[in-house]
């Protein structure tokens, strides 16, 4: 009866997936027929446990408090300036826009926990700007697809946080295991940028002075007091926010809350906080918050009904036959995910596959930590990969660039990902130095 009900519900969420219905409501749906087919009809009071128990939890707070953050720095335009100060202090180098793009969605992933954020917020002022300056249409939205994907492996993440609740891993070690292999892949799109323009000449066709001209006050010589003003309490919020993490001084919700009211400050001390203006960052939180708390109610729902069918076991049981080597099975699961990353949204297919895919893996003896930074890797790359890659139509939107050109610009930094990713994986120390020293 169990393997019959398993191949339904299986079949069921293709359907539903290929229907193009929102995920959270989706797997919401097939919960409850799940149990009114195949289990008994009062478990159907375990659904609204579950949601009830998430929806007051202390941790899943956090997200919408690191959301909050995220919109008051997108909405302010500090995400903006950021870039900009990085691009005048780079003004010598040829290739400083890419360069500047790639700094400045690290520092503001630091502050935001979302990839399409980050790719929208910098792509906003970075595209136009390379455009301008003779990079091609591929070249100018690959480095910023790049260097949006940083969004959720560079802490504070929302995808760390959903992987955190979904496994019962330290949300915490998983935030600071994201940090050096965030530092190390945007070092390793800024070597590639180098490199890439060194031997392709006609990447960026304008030679000379590349730095950012805009009308007005910007085209000025700003004084670096002023860039200091603007960057040094940017810069003191994101140190306090990672001492909080990896000395224990807060909990990631109550850093959540502290990075919430320190954007929030920062925002009125430069006068760029407003009532229309806040409203309208209370109601962009609110919107992106409860569509990922349906994704993970639905998510958390439909595990309890495969879990109760046997489900998970059963595929751990498989993959395990298939090969007693880890790393095979480690490589198929990789793969697994890539492929998946190309049909799914991102943060759907993290809810959807790793009630299958943990147990397994643990069963094998991956660290758990570990696991979550190569699992979201696998995420960052089906950012950036068609047919579904959010990423990508993001940076379509903001950069008015043809799909074809951003496709084509974002795959040699889907290269570089996976790369990273085998480095992680063949070098676990990079990621598990930070976690492992935590108090």
């Amino acid at each position: 009866m169990n393997s019959i009900a398993t191949l339904w519900m299986i079949l069921l969420l293709f359907v539903v997936l290929f229907m193009g219905a929102p995920i959270g409501f989706g797997l919401g749906f097939l919960s409850v027929l799940g149990i009114l087919l195949f289990l008994q009809p009062n478990q159907l009071s375990q659904l609204v446990n579950i949601v009830f128990t998430q929806s007051t939890s202390s941790t899943v707070l956090m997200i919408p408090l690191f959301i909050f953050m995220a919109e008051v720095f997108a909405c302010t335009g500090i995400g903006i300036d950021i870039f900009e100060i990085i691009n005048r202090r780079l003004k010598k180098i040829k290739t400083n826009l890419g360069i500047s793009s790639i700094l400045a969605s690290t520092i503001f992933s630091a502050l935001c926990g979302s990839s399409p954020a980050t790719a929208a917020t910098i792509g906003t002022i970075s595209i136009p700007a390379m455009l301008k300056k003779g990079y091609k249409p591929s070249f100018a939205a690959g480095i910023q697809a790049a260097g949006g994907t940083l969004g959720i492996l560079i802490p504070p993440s929302i995808s760390f946080a959903i992987y955190g609740i979904i496994t019962e891993t330290s949300i915490a070690k998983l935030f600071m295991a994201g940090l050096l292999p965030g530092i190390m892949l945007s070092i390793m799109f800024i070597l590639f940028i180098l490199l890439w323009t060194a031997i392709k000449g006609d990447l960026i066709v304008t030679k000379g002075d590349t730095s950012l001209e805009v009308e007005g006050e910007r085209a000025k010589e700003v004084p670096f007091s002023k860039d200091l003003f603007v960057a040094l309490p940017i810069l003191l919020l994101i140190a306090l926010i990672l001492l909080c993490l990896y000395f224990g001084w807060a909990t990631p919700t109550e850093v959540g809350g502290l990075g919430a009211v320190g954007a929030i400050i920062i925002g009125f001390l430069q006068g760029r906080l407003g009532m229309k203006r806040c409203m309208d960052i209370f109601l962009r939180t609110t919107r992106t918050s409860c569509m990922i708390m349906f994704i993970m109610f639905g998510g958390l729902s439909f595990v309890f009904v495969i879990t109760s069918l046997g489900l998970p076991q059963e595929i751990s049981k498989f993959i395990v036959s298939l090969s007693p080597n880890r790393w095979v099975t480690l490589i198929s699961v990789n793969i697994l995910l890539l492929i998946l990353g190309c049909l799914l949204d991102p943060l759907g297919m993290v809810v959807i596959t790793i009630p299958f895919l943990f147990p397994t893996l643990m069963a094998q003896g991956f660290d758990p930590v570990w696991l979550g930074v190569i699992i979201t890797i696998n995420v960052e790359v089906a950012m950036i990969t068609p047919p579904v890659g959010l990423n990508l139509f993001v940076l379509k939107g903001v950069g008015n660039i043809g799909m074809r050109d951003v496709i084509k610009g974002s795959l040699p930094f889907v290269v570089i990902l996976l790369l990273g990713m085998a480095i992680l994986t063949i070098f676990p120390e990079i990621v598990l130095l930070l976690p492992s020293s935590m108090k």
